[in-house]
């Protein structure tokens, strides 16, 4: 009888410690399962839409532009409608498909309204953000009865976006073929700019022999001098005039004008466009990447466009699939109508680099201050930030339904780039010297192509991702920021084109390494970040599961040793 129960005691303790055993290791998977789902969102946060509080989709209400509301006669109005939701998992095509066809179906009903009511007709209609440009005549049809369609969130005014005003920095106009040369002694073989020397592009072009092939940058301005010496405009069909694929040209109601050849109807344009992808026609080399594919869309008449005419440009550029899309252009404050076409732009796959304007600080001007797109302020070329440079921190909270996702601030601009005297093409095969975040701008959209250039699948999270970590500002001896606090005068820092390179490639590498090259390269370079709440879960958790296993340790032996007693 006492082996009996000794070896029934022993049983019973043997299946105990299997029990605790496993108990435990379930404790100890919880941990990492907890953290997963307590660290990851849901893919459509990213593009969640924000809630808009001014409207009920009972039809009682939208939201309509101040000026609007006090108005009378025929007035032209942007409708905006909901935007779709893109998931994190789709394709650059399949972003832009969704786009379209969410546009298509969602615009439709106002459209029908639209054809069968006098009063009001449709001038364009877009799908970069969902939006149609109507000419309304306000008393017939007033602009509340849109309020019945309940895709539709608010009407504002077809606004003006303009190139900043100029500002009076004392700079020389060097027309000729030294321009930008200090004396005939510095004169050789493709002499870089003084910017592009400060950008570093020429250690790109050297230590991954590339100046910028395989990538198509978009500039969006007043036009281009396609016969400068020193541009070269991409053209699906060199036989025709109108340059197919490089060229477009649009209206103030954002229709593209058929026929229209390249041409410049200020200087503006064809001086950014020389920044971006210029030669080196006289020995100096102007342009940062000027072996990449150069479009242009004239969305500028002289110095100013609306925003139709902007967004068919935006459209336009990925269309002809753009991988970079510059524009040294805005409109001062923050105009949250900016807001999606420039965040459906990126998650198209198209980096959008913007010029932050030129008011000073304290100021900024959008799209370069829309946390999506790449903001760019000035810099001499010492490093100086000038004072006409904007820069500013920016609450969320200082826009009107602004995206979840984004931080509670940030400031503009990211990053800054040579922008004083910056010596670059201008229409009739002349150079000239001029100032601004305007010509900055280009400088980084030049670099970004270069980026792209050795890393072509690179997201446009990666490459700001590398070019905010590269940074430098003066007084760290050229050392990268590595990610300190930024400031409203330089963001991030000076753009140094070979350490972001670098630092993109290294991170694809590291990519390749450990997952071959199938992970989700976005999530590998950038880690989520883990929400505040999860490590507190993570405790929470683990002690439950560990008492509960301590818990049903303690209840077992007990019950064996009543079993024990019983059987004495």
């Amino acid at each position: 009888m006492a082996v009996r129960l000794a070896n029934a005691s022993e049983g019973v303790n043997r299946t105990l410690s299997v029990v605790f055993v496993c108990l435990l290791l379930v404790a100890s998977l919880s941990v990492p399962v907890v953290a997963v789902t307590a660290g990851s969102e849901p893919e459509s946060v990213r593009n969640e839409v924000p809630t808009r509080q001014f409207h009920d989709h009972g039809g009682e209400s939208i939201e309509i532009s101040d000026g609007l509301e006090s108005g009378d006669g025929t007035v032209e109005v942007v409708v905006r409608f909901e935007e779709a939701t893109i998931p994190d998992s789709a394709t650059e095509t399949g972003s832009e498909e969704r786009l379209e066809d969410h546009a298509d179906e969602t615009q439709a009903p106002v459209l029908e309204y639209v054809d069968s009511t006098p009063g009001v007709s449709v001038e364009t209609e877009f799908w970069v953000t969902n939006a149609v440009l109507l000419e309304v005549d306000i008393d017939r049809v007033a602009l509340e009865t849109f309020g019945e369609f309940p895709a539709v969130e608010a009407i504002h005014e077809n606004f003006e976006l303009s190139v900043p005003e100029q500002p009076a920095v004392n700079t020389t106009d060097r027309s000729g073929p030294t321009s930008g040369i200090e004396s005939e002694t510095e004169i050789r073989t493709q002499q870089p700019t003084r910017g592009v020397e400060l950008l570093n592009a020429p250690d790109v072009w050297e230590a991954y022999d590339t100046r910028g092939d395989g990538v198509r940058v978009a500039v969006l301005d007043t036009g281009i001098d396609a016969d400068h010496p020193d541009l070269e405009l991409a053209t699906d069909d060199p036989s025709n005039p109108t340059y197919p694929g490089g060229w477009a040209a649009f209206d103030a109601t954002g229709d593209r004008i058929e026929g229209s050849t390249p041409h410049d109807t200020g200087t503006h344009g064809t001086h950014v466009s020389g920044t971006v992808g210029g030669g080196a026609a006289t020995g100096t080399q102007i342009g940062v990447a000027p072996d990449a594919e150069l479009l242009h869309g004239l969305v500028l008449s002289d110095t100013s466009g609306s925003f139709a005419q902007v967004i068919a440009g935006v459209e336009w550029a990925l269309e002809e699939d753009a991988d970079v899309i510059s524009m040294s252009l805005g409109s001062a404050g923050r105009h949250r109508q900016l807001i999606d076409p420039v965040r459906n732009a990126v998650d198209s796959g198209t980096v959008v680099v913007a010029a932050v304007g030129n008011d000073g600080v304290e100021t900024s001007g959008s799209p370069g201050n829309v946390y999506d797109s790449i903001g760019v302020g000035a810099v001499h070329e010492s490093g100086a930030v000038p004072s006409f440079s904007g820069g500013e921190r920016i609450n969320r909270s200082d826009w009107q339904s602004a995206p979840s996702s984004w931080p509670s601030s940030y400031v503009a601009p990211d990053v800054v780039a040579h922008g004083v005297g910056v010596v670059s093409t201008v229409p009739g095969g002349d150079y000239q010297a001029m100032p601004g975040t305007s010509m900055a701008t280009p400088h980084v959209s030049g670099a970004v192509a270069l980026m792209l250039s050795v890393e072509p699948d690179a997201t446009p999270e990666e490459i700001s991702t590398a070019l905010y970590r590269t940074a430098w500002k003066p007084g760290q001896a050229g050392a990268p920021t590595n990610g300190p606090a930024t400031d409203v005068r330089y963001g991030n820092g000076i753009v140094d084109a070979k350490t972001a390179t670098d630092s993109l490639v290294a991170a694809h590498s590291d990519i390749d390494a450990t997952t071959g090259g199938g992970a989700d390269e976005t999530s590998a370079m950038i880690p989520r970040a883990t929400p505040a709440f999860s490590g507190p879960v993570i405790v929470a958790v683990s002690i439950v599961v560990l008492a509960v296993s301590v818990g049903s340790l303690l209840t077992a032996r007990s019950i064996a040793r009543e079993t024990d007693n019983g059987d004495r």
